[in-house]
């Protein structure tokens, strides 16, 4: 294993355990990829978002012991799968340039989130299961599977915006519902990726190995860090971070 595949894999690792804390770990990997081993941004977001299977593989070991699937969540995924096909093709044909700027917007937006947005408590009243709904939350799940596939950059936290505050899912259940889910749709745009050449198997193998571990740290310890100074470090740290990553493409 040569130094780069290392450093990307250990980016990988640190990115996911980042995101537990404070959310938006995509933001750690992509300055490892892109200002620390120079790698073109469609292929740093591909590969990315190709890793983070391992954590969903990693998040559902653990959940799985814990919260059931239902019936719809299959609805769900095919929809979601259909935005991941969508997304990737975005990803793949998207000119750089525009690529760009509108990683800045969402790098930004993430740090705005985190400096200023704070978590509120999660009490939902839960998931109305008609057929209303399900067909509501499966539209939206196109626009998640897209979004996820083509930007990458704070997908998480937008899905579980949409589906905690716009359909009422319980905070823990929308977790279980999008690592389930993207366990089958993230591979379908890993796969579109990798036919396009922008996922190098030496790199993807182990950095989803990385984020398999990370994957079952996080759910273990999820919500059990409340570490303020650490919390706090680290949000201004993503300050630091989105201007290393905008200097780098001036540069």
């Amino acid at each position: 294993m040569n130094t780069e595949i290392i450093i990307a894999t250990v980016g990988v690792f640190i990115g996911e355990l980042y995101w537990n804390i404070v959310g938006g770990g995509s933001l750690v990997t992509q300055v490892v990829l892109q200002n620390i081993l120079n790698f073109d941004i469609k292929t740093a977001m591909a590969l990315d978002n190709a890793a983070v299977i391992g954590s969903n593989i990693g998040m559902l070991i653990v959940l799985a012991r814990k919260y059931s699937v239902k019936w719809w969540f299959f609805i769900f995924i095919i929809f979601q799968s259909i935005g991941a096909i969508l997304g990737s093709w975005i990803l793949i044909k998207i000119d750089p340039d525009l690529l760009k700027i509108i990683f800045i917007i969402a790098i930004v937006l993430l740090v705005i989130k985190n400096l200023f947005i704070k978590e509120k408590a999660h009490h939902e009243k839960g998931f109305k299961e008609n057929y209303k709904n399900i067909a509501l939350i499966s539209l939206a799940a196109v626009f998640i599977g897209l979004y996820n596939a083509a930007f990458v950059i704070g997908d998480w936290i937008i899905a579980l915006l949409i589906l905690t505050s716009v359909f009422s899912l319980k905070y823990h259940n929308a977790i279980f519902l999008m690592v389930f889910s993207m366990i089958f749709s993230q591979p379908i745009a890993a796969y579109q990726y990798y036919a396009n050449g922008l996922v190098d198997l030496n790199f993807l193998i182990p950095m989803i190995s990385a984020t398999l571990v990370g994957g079952v740290i996080s759910a273990i310890i999820l919500n059990k860090i409340h570490s303020n100074k650490l919390e706090t470090f680290l949000k201004y740290l993503s300050v630091g971070l989105v201007i290393y990553l905008i200097v780098g493409f001036f540069t």
